[in-house]
């Protein structure tokens, strides 16, 4: 019958399991057994090697069992120390070094009165020291944790996928070798065509600065999982602030029937598509391009996402903003191209805030596992059930 399993790895592998690790029932399996093998007892540094040699996969992977191990409560095992084989001469201790001035305030014994270390006793260093619980005190964990793990990043958008036969003819086409076959009745070389590939691109809209600060590393984890996992075709980044453009008509505002309406249900038919602004290459906004030389370079079927809070960091609500939003997404759509947006903070603070508003013509999602699923739905090519839709 199978031992149970101690207390700690449960602990361990249930906190692995909701950070993201897919740890089964094997990998628990060859941790008891490294663990009864004598592997990993000497010491919590060496259980971490351990469970690392086990479990990771990456260098991310490697850091998350390493802030979790400091949240569990680890067993302190008596192991005892290796016997000296036979032959082996043991080393004395050290001696402690004396104090210079301590050696010369020793009061020199005539000869034959004994030895000086059984009568003089050594001093101690340090002072007193205070007591010890007997576990060192765990570090401070000075690695980010973020709502979302790369590993969920990378199987959320590895959904996005757009199979097209791309490349050398590799690829064995048994229907047409055989159709071939049937109507010359001789023998053929096989017919040999392209391997699918993931042709998906995707663009990502990415606002920085102001009221988007406080979630640069989230994003930065966010976009850098993205470009490494994803198995996309092509990502391209591109950075603004506020907005990605500025519409240089804004005429159709003067014709709202109640200015203090923000509401553009009635004017998004006279709404001209987004031709003007600019975007960054660069975090630090400084390398700039043309906005409608990046829309341009959209291709049919191509995905675009914007991360942006909308104004609900603040709850403010500034109508241009709405209007170059709606302006946006009109530019994209036009192109044959998809939109989603997706937002770092919850949908209860988009209420009374550009966000809402935007939410109203463009989908719009939380920036968490859902709303991943729900915008590549969305640039797959699934309807959405918007409130105005462009």
């Amino acid at each position: 019958m199978t031992e149970p399993l101690p207390a700690f790895v449960r602990e361990l592998v249930s906190r692995l399991r909701r950070r993201g690790l897919p740890l089964g029932i094997d990998d628990c399996a060859a941790l008891r057994a490294a663990l009864a093998a004598g592997h990993g007892l000497s010491s919590n540094e060496a259980l971490r090697a351990l469970c690392v040699t086990l479990f990771a996969a990456s260098t991310r992977d490697a850091e998350i069992i390493t802030s979790t191990l400091h949240l569990v409560n680890m067993p302190v095992w008596a192991v005892a120390a290796p016997e000296p084989a036979v032959g082996d001469v043991p080393t004395p201790a050290p001696m402690p070094d004396l104090q210079p001035d301590i050696v010369e305030s020793v009061p020199s014994l005539p000869k034959g009165e004994g030895d000086v270390s059984r009568t003089v006793p050594l001093p101690r260093s340090g002072g007193i020291q205070p007591p010890r619980s007997g576990r060192p005190a765990p570090p401070f964990i000075m690695r980010p944790q973020y709502p979302l793990s790369e590993r969920e990043i990378a199987q959320a958008w590895r959904r996005l996928r757009r199979p097209r036969r791309h490349g050398p003819r590799v690829e064995l086409n048994v229907e047409a070798t055989m159709t071939r076959y049937a109507a010359t009745g001789l023998v053929t070389p096989p017919v040999l065509v392209p391997r699918r590939v993931n042709a998906a691109r995707l663009l990502l809209l990415v606002d920085r600065h102001g009221s988007m600060t406080p979630f640069h590393g989230f994003i930065d984890h966010f976009t850098r999982s993205m470009v490494r996992a994803s198995r996309l075709d092509s990502i391209t980044i591109r950075y603004f602030r506020n907005s990605p453009g500025t519409s240089p008509d804004r005429s159709a505002l003067t014709q709202l029937a109640d200015p203090a309406n923000v509401e553009m249900d009635a004017i998004v038919d006279r709404i001209p598509p987004l031709a003007a602004g600019w975007v960054y290459d660069d975090p630090g906004l400084t390398q700039h391009r043309p906005m409608r030389k990046v829309l341009d370079d959209l291709t049919p079927g191509s995905g675009v996402v914007v991360i942006s809070d909308a104004g609900a960091q603040r709850g403010s609500l500034v109508t241009t903003r709405i209007f170059d939003a709606i302006a946006l997404g009109l530019a994209i759509i036009t192109r044959q191209a998809r939109i989603a947006w997706l937002n770092p903070l919850s949908v209860d603070r988009w209420a009374d805030a550009t966000a809402e508003q935007i939410a109203r013509h463009i989908p719009m999602f939380p920036l968490d596992r859902d709303g991943m699923y729900a915008a590549v739905d969305i640039l797959r090519g699934r309807p959405t059930v918007v409130e105005a839709p462009l």
